[in-house]
């Protein structure tokens, strides 16, 4: 009999704890304003559009190196022409029996920067013909794998042609010791 007594009270509990209280809450008035309106002083709006390099240069006919490096997955695998100074380009030291493959670095100035381009699959007459500091236009494919071993996560030109560059004509090929490639 106890027992039953106590379960129907335990009933009775859980029954009375699910019915939320009712609770009123009296109606907050607005303060009336008094005086003159509030004046916000923000700081001047930031124009986005001006951190983005331009992709092409005036002629709008050749890319810039920072604009298609800022830009770099719309061009993937499509045949661009970039115009760009040469800061560095890869020299075999003379000693060496085994080089890398010719390769060279474009940017938009001739001092450099963080932003370069690499340009790879240069055949050794246009790597003998680039000059340090000189500005070349140069036509390719941009893609982030070269037939030839280079990887770039943020894209390379894999080189075609170049235009304004002299190549020097060959010497007796051999007198010359070519070194092998890795």
């Amino acid at each position: 009999m106890i027992e039953r007594i106590a379960l129907l009270l335990l009933a009775l509990s859980f029954g009375a704890c699910t019915v939320p209280p009712e609770i009123k809450v009296p109606e907050a008035k607005a303060p009336t304003p008094t005086g003159p309106p509030a004046r916000v002083d923000l700081p001047p709006m930031v124009k986005l559009e001006g951190t983005i390099p331009p992709a092409t240069h005036a002629d709008g006919l050749t890319m810039r190196v920072d604009g298609l490096m800022a830009r770099w997955q719309k061009h993937l695998k499509k045949r661009i022409r970039v115009k760009g100074y040469l800061v560095e380009k890869y020299e075999c030291p003379k000693d060496s029996k085994i080089c890398q493959r010719p390769h060279a670095y474009l940017h938009d100035t001739p001092a450099g920067g963080e932003k370069k381009l690499m340009v790879v699959s240069l055949p050794e007459s246009i790597n003998e013909a680039l000059t340090p500091g000189e500005q070349y236009t140069i036509t390719g494919t941009f893609d982030r794998r070269s037939g030839d071993g280079f990887i770039q996560s943020n894209g390379l030109l894999i080189f075609e042609e170049a235009e304004g560059l002299e190549v020097k004509e060959e010497e007796d090929p051999r007198r010359r010791k070519k070194p092998r490639f890795r």
